[in-house]
């Protein structure tokens, strides 16, 4: 649409400069840069992790009137944060762990309020930046972090620990900071919601699981492609795809899983089959690599090259929070799908109609088996799950919210709880 008539100041505050994605929250930051960027002038405000290889530009159809891309250090967590952790007053590690006095200086220098609208990824950012009050506020809670802890709790339970008293203090301290942390989280993500307008989650389950009275829904999406790159029918050998950010913990886990347990078994009926894991990886993940069978394929410029050697898209994760974009992608291409049930989780699909769903790797396998060898399977797998993104996940559900919520939140009227 026409960038709106009122001459809205917005600013945008991004935890990673999105462009090329790197996975489905840069996805997301993209979606919400370039839809506030049509509503009013824009001025983006860009966290940077270093070694990027990338020079930070904006694509010529999104508009920002100010950009600052600011490189921020990784988070340390060092023995003296981590007693800062323990001792502090209730803040995740995580967020302890990425305190930067000079980042926030330099960001309340640059910053030009108030603004009509603030919107700022993540609520750990918000916090970084030492909750600027500068306009009516969106946080996106991109994921809940406290969900995604509870979930690798779970996760963690039914690994076999290590032998020894070692291995089992080391698996009771690991659970006992994960349940801290994670009610930690919680605290802070209602902390945060308290003083802001509106935070935004990706999905009804998130709504439900968050319980914030100013909780609102902005889902995640895909561009739908203008020629689907799936197909029925199956190379010899197969190709299996696991896609996202390999450094991120709940893929790193999800690809050694997938690999180690899941793999054998499916080799067991199918023993020509190959794996692609795609996306940067961390050392986990690269010494996974075993070629032919295990390719770790790192960064690529285009996932559709990818996508159209893939018979089959999984997503073997065992902890997680948010909606998986792989997901999406897949079948907006018409490719079909594998994944556990938390991998699948907040999307609204159901199992056995838009994809196959499994949450053991004997389950897993078989899976993946069917979905590899049973033609109808496959086309009915690709047809209804096709149909159901065409109706529900397109990026454009998403652009219209965003753009409702920036005008709502900006109207004179609007009067948010402001800073608690």
């Amino acid at each position: 649409g026409d960038r709106d008539r009122r001459a809205m100041k917005i600013l945008c505050v991004v935890e990673d400069f999105p462009w090329p994605a790197r996975g489905g929250a840069h996805l997301r930051s993209q979606q919400v840069i370039a839809t506030l960027a049509l509503v009013g002038e824009l001025h983006l405000f860009s966290l940077m992790y270093p070694n990027r290889p990338e020079a930070c530009d904006l694509p010529p159809d999104v508009v920002a009137t100010r950009l600052e891309v600011v490189t921020t250090p990784m988070p340390v967590y060092s023995f003296g944060r981590r007693l800062r952790w323990l001792t502090s007053r209730g803040l995740p590690l995580e967020v302890v762990a990425a305190e930067n006095v000079v980042l926030r200086s330099r960001f309340q220098r640059w910053a030009d309020g108030p603004y009509d609208l603030v919107w700022v990824s993540r609520a750990s950012v918000f916090e970084l930046l030492g909750r600027p009050h500068l306009g009516p506020t969106i946080v996106d809670l991109v994921d809940l972090e406290d969900q995604k802890i509870r979930t690798r709790l779970a996760a963690m339970r039914a690994q076999p620990i290590a032998a020894g008293i070692r291995g089992w203090t080391h698996r009771q301290v690991a659970v006992l900071q994960a349940r801290w942390n994670a009610s930690r989280w919680s605290r802070f993500q209602a902390s945060v919601a308290r003083s802001v307008d509106i935070v935004v989650v990706c999905s009804e389950d998130d709504l439900e699981l968050a319980g914030l009275p100013n909780a609102v829904l902005v889902p995640n999406g895909y561009e739908p492609p203008e020629v689907p790159v799936g197909r029925v029918t199956v190379d010899d050998p197969p190709v299996m795809l696991f896609q996202g950010g390999m450094h991120y913990g709940p893929n790193t886990d999800g690809a050694h899983w997938f690999v180690t347990d899941i793999a054998p078994l499916i080799r067991d009926q199918l023993p020509g089959v190959r794996i692609r894991l795609v996306g940067d990886p961390d050392g986990v993940v690269t010494r996974l690599d075993h070629r032919p069978s295990v390719t770790v394929v790192g960064s690529v410029e285009s996932m559709e090259v990818e996508l159209a050697r893939a018979a089959l898209v999984v997503a073997p994760l065992r902890y997680a929070s948010g909606t998986r974009l792989k997901i999406l992608e897949a079948l907006a291409h018409r490719i079909p799908v594998v994944s556990t049930t938390i991998g699948a989780q907040g999307l609204g699909l159901e199992p056995g109609r838009h994809l196959l769903v499994a949450d053991d790797a004997e389950g897993f396998a078989l899976a993946c088996v069917s979905a590899l060898t049973e033609p109808a399977l496959r086309e009915r797998l690709v047809a209804e799950g096709h149909t159901v993104f065409l109706q529900n996940h397109q990026w454009s559900n998403a652009r219209e919210r965003i753009r409702a919520l920036a005008l709502k939140s900006a109207e004179p009227a609007s009067s948010g709880p402001g800073p608690s």
